[in-house]
């Protein structure tokens, strides 16, 4: 792993202002010289190296802190993008069931006694959405094709804030 480029911009900045400086004071410095040199009491006037030093050092550290603001934000968008796609085996859960009652966007179910432990008795689910896919072997049904007494198996998936929604219904056998 090597060292992030914005730690190269922040030193590159930090040199080009050491620079800056050291410049500045030696024109200041042949500045006043010549200024005390001439006789005729006619000189321009320079700001004072002191106040230059300021200056620079506050335009520094306002682009110090601007270069840490989007390296900071790059580095953890990227982080977030490369998480986001990764799933653990406890994101995605199945269990089967017993339809219980079917309504347009409702459905009741009774979790088998094959289940573990946290997915047996009564389970209500409201607000299904189309996008829901409910099949019936390999072909799309809708979730109003289910019956009272359906087996079908629910899979569950669980996403990055801990919300766990119907991923999937399998209609595994018509009863009825």
């Amino acid at each position: 792993m090597g060292i992030p480029t914005f730690f190269l911009a922040l030193f590159a900045i930090l040199i080009l202002l050491a620079a800056t400086i050291v410049v500045y004071f030696q024109v200041y410095k042949r500045h006043i010289n010549k200024a005390l040199e001439a006789t005729d009491g006619k000189r321009t006037s320079m700001v004072s190296p002191y106040k230059a030093t300021i200056v620079m050092t506050i335009i520094v550290l306002l682009i110090g802190i601007l270069i840490s603001y989007f390296a900071g934000y790059y580095y953890a968008y990227k982080k977030y993008e490369e998480d986001v796609w990764v799933m653990s085996s406890s994101d995605i859960q199945a269990f089967y069931a017993k339809v219980k009652k079917v309504d347009e966007h409702s459905l009741l179910v009774e979790g088998i006694s094959l289940n573990d432990e946290n997915y047996r008795g009564e389970f209500q689910y409201d607000d299904l959405w189309e996008g829901i896919s409910v099949c019936n072997k390999d072909t799309a049904i809708k979730l109003s094709d289910l019956s009272e007494g359906d087996l079908v198996s629910i899979t569950l998936l669980t996403d990055r804030t801990g919300h766990t929604n119907i991923f999937k219904i399998q209609l595994l056998a018509d009863v009825n």
